[in-house]
């Protein structure tokens, strides 16, 4: 019966060993990339590649409001988007149509009218949460994706001869 009990507490102990680990190269990543946004402010999607590994990185900034779960929502959102941008392009059309118009005592004014539409085709279904910090009385939401390593080209080899 002891021996029962032990072998029990031991394999639960290990579960939650293992449950609590994280990947010490995505934590890594995280830490680069907030010392890069500590260094110059930037928002959007960036590929880091090392020696293994490929990611897509996208970089949030957004004001806290009184509701976390909108900040969080729109943060991912909008990373999601510069994804999605950042892989399958972006086509985008601007109008601006200008009213001039006179009032009754003669006097004219402009009314300007600005249109954007931006299309993409493509879809980003998730990314990982890296690392959230606060700078500038804004919050930044760091979120990655794994990309496949792309292949090197292969240099022409000489001959002596």
């Amino acid at each position: 019966m002891k021996k029962l009990f032990l072998f029990c507490a031991i394999t639960a102990i290990a579960m939650i060993a293992s449950a609590q680990s994280y990947n010490s190269d995505l934590n890594d990543l995280g830490q680069y990339v907030q010392r890069m946004y500590m260094n110059e402010p930037f928002e959007g999607a960036r590929v880091v590649e090392n020696v293994d590994n490929c990611y897509l990185i996208t970089v949030v900034a957004e004001r806290p409001g009184n509701d976390d779960y909108v900040t969080n929502r729109k943060a991912e959102v909008k990373g999601l988007s510069y994804a999605n941008k950042y892989l399958n392009g972006e086509l985008s059309m601007q109008n601006t149509i200008i009213h001039t118009r006179e009032n009754s005592r003669g006097y004219s004014y402009e009314e300007i009218e600005d249109f954007i539409e931006s299309r993409s085709m493509g879809y980003v279904q998730t990314m990982q949460v890296l690392s959230t910090f606060t700078h500038g009385g804004k919050k930044v939401f760091i979120y990655c994706k794994q990309l496949p390593m792309p292949e090197k080209p292969k240099g022409k080899k000489h001959r002596k001869g």
